[in-house]
């Protein structure tokens, strides 16, 4: 691990939640605010600061903010049983002379409107309350990432072609601009796919990959939200599949060669690297100045935001690509052994194991006292935060390796197999699986 000498270290205040009445406008600082009483831990005291966040009523982007915490203030769930309100599913597209359909997206919730992308190649505008198509965007390529919605524009990356990142009109789906990803000489390339993109303060942060003979790195782009002109570059090794994590000074993103990488998110210069034994495909998580990152080396780790060393790690039985979300003094995160875990943020230590009978790649959703994730099993679970247990099982078409969002009492979550469901909570004394 490398970890150079800091020229400067900047520090911006806090701000509150904004973005009334429409899409989030989310603030340089992106941590979460903190319930009105922090728990108080056996190794110490876990206060999660308070910052901006996206208003009440929305999931702007993977993982709900740019900090990748899973968590939002007041965010509300369905907590004792589900019923499907509308469930969608899009057409198939041919690549390679077979049909290709499904959804590993992970919806975007906004205004009222659900966003999400489609194997179809198609990204899909619809009524959070009916299902109901307000309009549908054609880009020609697999559309596998998680659109991000800010200041009335969808932000998406296409998985197959040349890399295309698209910026796209919010309210009736045209095209604002689009960026093809480029190797060391300016040409663009064609790779395996960029990340879904986190948006802050006017900057869109963005991870790919590049298999130029000339220059076979990968990337982390900074462009301008409004123009998608190119802000600054950082190439690493490897590709970059997570989604980049970003506070008030960094930009952090993981490796296919383990490395965890912290770039000023000014200039893109590398402030420190982190290396785990195995492929990094979890997305980072940062929260009250530690990152929180899953490896396929089968250890979770808590690594210093500001300097690059190790405060503890997690060892599961496998692999670990579920991205972590951290809330009230626990991080939670899925593992490819089947279960969820709830770790304690000062020490690691295991609080609860929940088994979801497939390996879990999704990232957990947190909204109140409640964590949603889905599983390869073909389903959705709500698992009370505290102890562990199961509220209620939701049986889908198949794997469920996106993350669900929780917005207003509804919880919308897409499969694999090929749909996305709307669902809402009903009584406690409704049955589920």
């Amino acid at each position: 691990m490398s970890n150079p000498d800091l020229s400067r270290r900047r520090f911006l205040a806090a701000s509150g939640a904004v973005g009334v009445g429409g899409p989030a406008a989310l603030s340089r600082f992106p941590g979460v605010a903190a319930r009105e009483s922090a728990r108080s831990q056996g190794d110490g005291e876990f206060t999660q600061q308070a910052g901006a966040q996206p208003q009440p009523g929305a999931w702007p982007m993977f993982q709900s903010d740019a900090a990748n915490s899973g968590y939002q203030i007041d965010g509300i769930g369905p907590s004792e049983g589900v019923t499907v309100r509308w469930r969608f599913t899009p057409g198939a597209r041919q690549i390679l002379g077979r049909d290709v359909s499904g959804i590993l997206s992970s919806p975007a919730v906004v205004g009222g409107t659900v966003y999400i992308g489609a194997n179809d190649g198609r990204l899909y505008a619809k009524d959070a309350e009916t299902g109901d198509q307000r309009w549908q965007f054609e880009s020609g390529e697999v559309l596998a990432r998680s659109p991000a919605v800010v200041d009335g524009t969808v932000y998406a990356g296409a998985s197959t072609g040349k890399q295309p990142i698209y910026a796209i009109n919010a309210e009736n789906g045209s095209e604002r601009w689009s960026f093809e990803t480029i190797d060391a000489l300016g040409r663009a390339t064609k790779g395996r796919s960029p990340s879904s993109p986190t948006v802050v303060d006017g900057t869109v942060y963005v991870g790919s990959a590049e298999t130029s003979i000339v220059d076979p790195r990968g990337a982390v782009y900074a462009l301008d939200a409004d123009t998608g002109d190119t802000q600054w570059t950082a190439r690493v090794d490897g590709y970059v599949d997570g989604t980049p994590a970003v506070d008030e000074t960094s930009v952090y993103v993981g490796g296919s060669t383990g490395g965890v990488y912290a770039f000023d998110a000014d200039t893109g210069e590398l402030r420190w690297q982190f290396d785990t034994e195995d492929v990094v495909r979890s997305s980072p998580s940062v929260v009250d100045g530690t990152v929180y990152v899953g490896s396929d080396d089968t250890n979770v780790y808590a690594i210093d935001a500001e300097t690059g060393d190790q405060r503890w790690q997690h060892v599961t039985k496998r692999g670990v690509q579920s991205s972590p979300s951290v809330a009230d003094g626990v991080v939670y995160v899925g593992s490819d052994d089947g279960g969820l875990y709830a770790l304690d943020v000062m020490t690691g230590r295991r609080r609860w194991r929940y088994p979801t009978g497939g390996f879990v790649r999704s990232s957990p959703t947190i909204a109140g006292d409640t964590v949603y994730v889905g599983s390869s099993s073909s389903s959705v679970h709500a698992v009370d935060a505290d102890s562990g247990e199961r509220r209620w099982r939701f049986e889908t078409d198949g794997n469920v390796l996106s993350s669900p969002a929780a917005v207003d009492g509804s919880l919308y979550v897409a499969a694999l197999g090929g749909s996305v469901y709307a669902l809402s909570g009903t009584s406690p004394s409704s049955s589920v699986s």
